[in-house]
């Protein structure tokens, strides 16, 4: 039976507006077994959303069983209990806030180099598209990507080569990035693809300059044609 059809209308339609919601700091994802699940786009990070089931009270009224991390300013581990479904909207943007404030509060656990590189990259491949935040890239686009990403990935292998051990740790994260990125080719949108790949070549460039050339400045011309015109 169609899943879809073994929930009520009203929880559908409380869930609706969730289902082509996007932002830059979140992801949501298949729910499976649940009926909402979102995680922060940071994949370090396991913060994440979820609506894991529902409630028909006495009264008529429905609830949601919440779980979201982190709980609070206070405390970053996770909280879990029943809200009413009319509330889940203040939920979510109280979760998106706390993902904005670790954003943009500094700390000596952030990577400015890291971060600047990143920025630099999404300036200069800014798509020039309306829908970039909704619209996955196209089959023919997406197909050049995991080839650039597999090829980027043995370039990197090669790179190991006689380095020392704290590059090469640097160098593994890179690999593993790769298929990362790979992995949300065909689910999320050109904008959030663009923030990976440009975290993704950040990261290569503060790695070193061997690095940099051998899986960006190679393909540059090439990766501009594909991306921000197409096929």
């Amino acid at each position: 039976m169609n899943k879809k059809k073994k929930l009520p209308i009203t929880i559908l339609k409380s869930l609706e507006s969730f289902v082509n919601l996007t932002g830059e700091k979140f992801k949501i994802i298949d729910p499976k077994d649940n009926l909402l699940n979102v995680l922060d786009i940071d994949n370090t990070s396991d913060f994440y959303f979820k609506i894991e089931q529902y409630k028909k009270m006495q009264n008529g009224s429905f609830q949601f069983l919440m779980d979201r991390k982190p709980k609070n300013v206070n405390e970053n581990g996770n909280h879990r209990g029943w809200i009413e479904i009319k509330n889940l909207e203040a939920q979510f943007k109280s979760w998106l806030n706390l993902l904005d404030q670790y954003e943009t509060t500094e700390s000596f656990f952030d990577d400015p180099v890291l971060k600047s590189n990143a920025e630099r990259f999404f300036k200069k491949f800014d798509i020039i598209d309306e829908n970039a935040d909704k619209e996955t890239f196209d089959l023919e686009q997406q197909i050049f990507l995991e080839q650039y990403l597999d090829e980027s990935k043995e370039k990197l292998k090669k790179l190991k080569e006689k380095q020392p051990p704290e590059k090469v740790v640097e160098i593994e994260i890179l690999e593993k990035e790769t298929e990362q990125i790979k992995n949300a080719l065909t689910i999320e949108s050109k904008k959030k693809i663009m923030v990976r790949l440009s975290r993704f070549w950040g990261r290569a460039q503060k790695t070193g300059l061997q690095v940099i050339k051998e899986i960006f400045v190679s393909v540059t011309a090439e990766l501009a044609k594909r991306i921000m015109l197409g096929p």
